[in-house]
């Protein structure tokens, strides 16, 4: 049976997957706008029913795991890229475990350590912390974090971190209606009530039961980074399925994560984050600028794409936008534009896709991809169109023009198949 005729035998409505409940390893933290743990599953379980020679799967935008984790869990080798260190941390312990045996130990030393007010540690500092974190958060985080610092063991230390990364968020001085730093107003802040300590306890007290348990024979390749430049560590012709859902509109007129991730990243241990670009953290805007459609990112590309279909859709918005979009699209389209070398012939790229609105207008992203992979060798196979009935970012993304601008509630699953040589 082909993969056509496995995922049409679906009932309309059945990709919504609105009663899905994210599983507890993908709770431990928390992240923007993640995908559906059931729906990503259900579409790699049904390309294996289809193929049954595939061994590891390639998410080139990785963001929390969501698809890495699941492909593991059916047994594939995971291979990620994502520009965010903070999501690369999170990948990698869910994909990597703790070493549970050596966890109860630690867990018992952390916890003595935390409510002993004998405990000396230092204040940790970095730019503008005085305004994201009032005086004693400030105080009890350094203290939990002087704390980490002292277990041994890496894979423990990056659990505590990635466990520590929902408190940092819960008791920063920034809005949680936006994914961009915004401060609270002074009575919100002042009506925080610090449980940070009791907070992070609870977490990894309860997390680790969801995570396997942590093998150095687990194979994890995970990289941080451009995903444009990263490409060239995979070889040609040897990846077996790509699974991903990219970054859906330029950081300049949709929303961005870099922002959303910075605070927890100048609280966490440098050695601890894996390898890359210093210059990606510098400031809270790094990581957005060296995005797709980023100031960094765009200022050096060669890369360019034209269709009708991308200058129909220009000739609509401000003119002062059109850069910024086209921008996006040339970044966009030249990752996969590298990717088409790595899949093997034959293989599919399962992308799941949202066309955003700029300038009030949709940008049509699934098309321009369908149009540009076809050019690159690919056959389109099958679109599945689904609701998001609930999604982990919020409904209003930004304001333009002083008017709140709606998010997408509909998503796009574009399958497409990499022709033979």
């Amino acid at each position: 049976m082909t993969l056509k005729n496995i995922l049409e035998r679906k009932s309309i409505g059945y990709w919504d997957f609105a009663d899905s409940k994210s599983i507890g390893i993908h709770k431990i933290s928390a992240y923007p706008a993640t995908m559906v743990p059931d729906m990503q599953k259900e579409l790699i379980k049904s390309v294996m029913e289809e193929d049954h020679t595939i061994k590891n799967i390639l998410d080139p935008f990785h963001g929390s795991g969501v698809t890495l984790v699941e492909g593991a869990s059916l047994g594939l080798n995971p291979i990620g890229f994502d520009i965010n260190p903070l999501a690369n941390l999170i990948t990698r312990v869910k994909l990597q475990g703790v070493s549970k045996k050596s966890l109860m130990t630690s867990l018992n030393k952390i916890e003595k350590i935390l409510i002993n007010d004998d405990f000396e540690f230092p204040l940790h500092e970095f730019t503008n912390i005085n305004k994201w974190f009032r005086n004693d958060i400030i105080k009890s985080l350094s203290k939990i974090r002087a704390a980490i610092q002292l277990e041994k063991y890496k894979n423990i230390r990056q659990y505590y971190w990635v466990c520590l990364i929902n408190c940092i968020k819960r008791y920063s001085n920034t809005r949680t209606s936006t994914f961009k730093l915004h401060v609270k107003t002074d009575e919100n802040i002042q009506g925080i009530k610090n449980n940070v300590i009791s907070d992070f306890l609870n977490n990894i007290k309860t997390s680790y039961k969801f995570l396997p348990n942590f093998s150095r024979e687990r194979q994890v390749s995970l990289f941080i980074g451009d995903t444009a430049n990263l490409i060239s560590k995979i070889e040609d012709n040897s990846i077996d399925i790509i699974c991903t859902s990219p970054p859906y509109g330029d950081n300049a007129t949709t929303v961005t994560y870099g922002q959303y991730s910075m605070l927890p990243i100048y609280w966490i241990d440098r050695r601890d984050l894996g390898i890359f670009d210093e210059s990606l953290i510098e400031n809270y805007s790094s990581i957005d600028s060296a995005s797709l459609g980023g100031n960094k990112k765009n200022s050096n590309n060669t890369f360019y794409y034209s269709s009708q279909i991308l200058e129909d859709y220009l000739a609509k918005i401000d003119e002062r936008k059109r850069k910024k979009v086209r921008c996006f699209v040339n970044d966009y389209l030249e990752v996969f534009s590298n990717l088409k070398f790595k899949l093997k012939p034959e293989k599919y790229m399962v992308l799941t896709l949202g066309n955003r609105r700029v300038d009030n207008q949709v940008l049509p992203l699934t098309e321009i991809t369908r149009e540009f992979l076809e050019k690159q060798n690919f056959t389109f196979e099958l679109e599945v169109m689904r609701n998001i009935p609930t999604k982990r970012m919020p409904r209003k993304v930004s304001n333009v023009k002083n008017h709140a601008v709606k998010s997408m509630n509909t998503e796009y699953v574009l399958i497409m198949r990499k022709r033979g040589e």
